[in-house]
């Protein structure tokens, strides 16, 4: 099959697709080994950052049903990205809520310049909406400052039977 086009959903192999993007974003910036990479979130972190996959969604446009009956696929991948820094003051929270977005910054970067089609799984990937409390939480402050962020990755995929 040609790029971005399989027989079924390609949830799953945009989902690898963008995990592999997020470690060769990370080695490419020299994070490799700084940052817990996962499929699904961990506990306990190891490091002080994660970049976990999350929930896949796909939606069917049947408008799209052609002769041949295709079928359009836009498939929503979510990332939890997220840093911790010690520390119970401001300077503490800036620096975990910098870093986050740091992290989510070299993804974005490399999907947009390097790896669109999130190589060959789909016809494009292009970040989505992103979003964080912007603060650690009473409950969570005990010995640092945490970041953590809802991020999306939306992309568009063709499933046609050959």
């Amino acid at each position: 099959m040609a790029v971005g086009i399989g027989e079924t959903t390609g949830q799953d192999v945009a989902r690898d697709k963008l995990m592999a993007a997020v470690a060769a974003a990370l080695d490419a910036a020299g994070e490799t080994g700084k940052v817990d990479v996962t499929n699904g979130f961990r506990w306990p972190i190891v490091s002080h950052d994660w970049i976990s996959s999350g929930e896949t969604t796909s939606d069917i446009d049947p408008a799209s049903v052609g002769p041949r009956v295709a079928l359009k696929e836009t498939i929503t991948l979510h990332l939890s990205i997220g840093a911790w820094n010690p520390g119970s003051d401001e300077e503490a929270e800036l620096a975990a809520f910098h870093r986050a977005f740091y992290l989510l910054g070299l993804i974005v970067k490399h999907v947009r310049t390097q790896d669109i089609t999130l190589d060959g799984s789909v016809l494009w990937c292009l970040p989505g909406s992103s979003s964080s409390a912007g603060a650690t939480l009473p409950a969570d402050q005990g010995g640092g400052r945490v970041c953590e962020i809802a991020a999306t990755f939306v992309c568009q995929h063709r499933i046609a039977t050959a």
